[in-house]
């Protein structure tokens, strides 16, 4: 099962419609249990920031980093046998895919202005967090956490999120606090406020893209046994 939310966000705020976000809350729960099995080799689960249950996955281009860049495409290892291309550009959109629980492999493949072209296959997530968050160091408090807090249920998921620069694809966790108090984000009729928003980038891992050339990137729909390896559905 693939489903993809496609929050897209203005980069510094956003206030999304309460009825909307219960709907898609209900239909997700089926989209996270699916996922339930996304544990490592030895039977663990996977650790996200702060020891959250669940994160999110999607993109948190610069305009500044992409200057270079012509054009780029991400690819979600979510079904193991088949690969769908979509574009992404400057922008912020961490809930492409929500309540994951487990990491999955995905493929970026971009061109710079200049003509060159480069792909990253399978990107191993997992070995790569689980390398990240061997430092102590780098775990990451959640806001609820540092402000000693209960967790609203409307606070966002750790988002795990990506971006390219030059010839490379910058791996991140992006942290969205809502500076807003919980008791001023919704109005008596249970509308949505408009929450202040701060948002705060973690650079994991910086991964060299592979040079390559004739990337017919029109093609965006690609069949083949095992093309995603370790994807959700059939790992």
């Amino acid at each position: 099962m693939y489903l993809n939310t496609c929050f897209s966000e203005q980069r510094w705020g956003i206030s999304i419609p309460t009825l909307f976000r219960r709907s898609a809350l209900v239909i997700l729960v089926v989209f996270a249990l699916s996922a339930c099995g996304t544990t490592g080799g030895n039977g663990e689960r996977d650790y996200f920031p702060g020891n959250s249950p669940y994160y999110s996955f999607g993109v948190a281009q610069s305009k500044e980093n992409f200057v270079n860049v012509s054009r780029a495409q991400v690819a979600k290892g979510l079904y193991l046998n088949q690969r769908t291309w979509g574009r992404f550009g400057p922008g912020i959109a961490p809930g492409t895919v929500i309540m994951l629980q487990g990491y999955f492999p995905f493929s970026v493949r971009w061109e710079l202005k200049d003509g060159r072209q480069y792909i990253l296959e399978n990107i191993d997530v997992r070995s790569i967090m689980k390398e990240y968050f061997k430092d102590k160091g780098n775990d990451i408090t959640l806001p609820w956490q540092r402000e000693g807090r209960q967790r609203d249920r409307w606070e966002y998921d750790p988002a795990l999120v990506y971006e390219v620069k030059d010839d490379a694809v910058r791996l991140k966790w992006l942290i969205t606090d809502i500076k807003t108090p919980p008791s001023q984000r919704f109005l008596p009729s249970g509308a949505t406020t408009k929450w202040d928003l701060d948002r705060r980038e973690y650079l994991v891992r910086e991964i060299k893209g592979k040079p390559t050339q004739g990337i017919d990137f029109d093609d965006d729909q690609e069949f083949r046994k095992d093309i995603n390896r370790g994807s959700v559905n059939g790992r």
